[in-house]
């Protein structure tokens, strides 16, 4: 297998959602020889195929994934077949899109990537792997502003975005070496002529000045792209670098960031190239009062999935929602009552009892 396809033809920006990626991934597509897509998503199923976790499906995806270990152990001449199938496979489908459009570079930023770097690379040794990070206080409160608006338990659907990406970047970074092009949005959008030249020398490509006015590229196609910020401006801004200090201005926000802030740690955030105690001055105002503090979301229920929170949490969330389109009073009553019929329902399941009356 000497002659494997190795990936010499692809690029893959590896980030958490949020980060700017939409608007690297145009800069470069300005580029005559670069295609890409909004989001593929493409290599993710295959390298999953193999894993025993992180997947789920109808027809039990463990036991297809220990099916197919078997198979090979057993009836494959070649133990990396698998391996090498996939490389097949990712020839075909993005060579068809070179082919289609005539360019000879694939862009694939998919920021989930960020699970599959080890095998990317194993897969891959020849692609380009650009690591793009961002403050992430600036990237969780893109994510506020952008999809939770208010609708705190929203967050939970981010939180392998937010709590899990930082560090397996780092990990990819650290794992690839040399290998690895690492760049700063803060960085990119202020120099972006100096960064992205460099970028493309590190690519192997020439830079062209019209690469930074992205205002004549055409947009990825695909639905999973910046809906907002990309189309603010036509080049490169410093706009957003410090738009994430505002959230001290508010007691919820503030209370997700410095939450989010102490989840990540100050190792992790020193290591991604900031400064933890800044951004806690940053963030840190007067104490909030006991009664402010009560009538905030929790950090530790929004930031996990719903399906996954405890018969507590669902009444807290409940109320807390409640309160703040009744008041506190009849917020709180209301909210009692649900929980009690929720109760009894879950008992009368268990006991078989008639169902409980309606409480409005």
């Amino acid at each position: 297998m000497a002659d494997s396809y190795r990936g010499k033809n692809l690029i893959f920006i590896i980030s958490q959602p949020r980060s700017g990626s939409t608007l690297l991934q145009r800069v470069l597509a300005g580029h005559p020889d670069i295609q890409t897509s909004a989001e593929t998503w493409l290599m993710l199923h295959p390298i999953y195929g193999l894993r025993s976790s992180g997947i789920e499906a109808e027809y039990g995806a463990a036991f297809a994934a220990e099916g197919v270990r078997e198979f090979i152990e057993n009836y494959a001449a070649d133990s990396g077949i698998h391996d090498e199938a996939i490389r097949n496979w990712a020839q075909t489908i993005y060579g068809d899109a070179l082919s289609k459009h005539g360019k000879k570079l694939f862009l694939d930023k998919t920021p989930r990537y960020f699970f599959i770097v080890p095998e990317l690379h194993r897969l891959f040794p020849e692609a380009k792997f650009i690591f793009l990070i961002r403050n992430p206080m600036a990237v969780l409160a893109s994510e506020l502003t952008t999809y939770v608006k208010g609708d705190w338990p929203v967050l939970g659907i981010f939180q392998p975005d937010l709590l899990l990406a930082p560090r397996l970047i780092l990990e990819g970074i650290e794992r690839l070496g040399s290998d690895a092009i690492t760049i700063h949005y803060e960085q990119f959008v202020s120099e972006p002529e100096k960064n992205i030249s460099a970028l493309c020398e590190r690519l192997g490509i020439d830079f062209h000045d019209s690469m930074l006015d992205y205002s004549r590229t055409p947009a990825p196609k695909g639905k999973m792209n910046d809906p907002v910020g990309i189309h603010k401006h036509t080049r490169p801004s410093t706009s957003s670098i410090d738009k994430w200090k505002k959230m001290a201005e508010e007691a919820q926000s503030r209370h997700f960031a410095l939450s989010y802030l102490e989840s990540l740690g100050q190792k992790t955030i020193e290591q991604l190239g900031y400064s933890w105690e800044q951004i806690r001055r940053d963030l840190e105002k007067p104490p909030v009062s006991p009664e402010s503090r009560e009538s905030l979301f929790p950090w530790s229920i929004a930031i996990r999935p719903r399906q996954e929170w405890t018969a507590r949490e669902r009444w807290i969330a409940e109320k807390y929602f409640a309160i703040q389109k009744k008041g506190r009073l009849k917020g709180t009553l209301s909210a009692t009552k649900r929980n009690i019929k929720r109760l009894l329902c879950e008992l009368k399941q268990q006991l078989s009892l008639p169902a409980p009356p309606d409480y409005r």
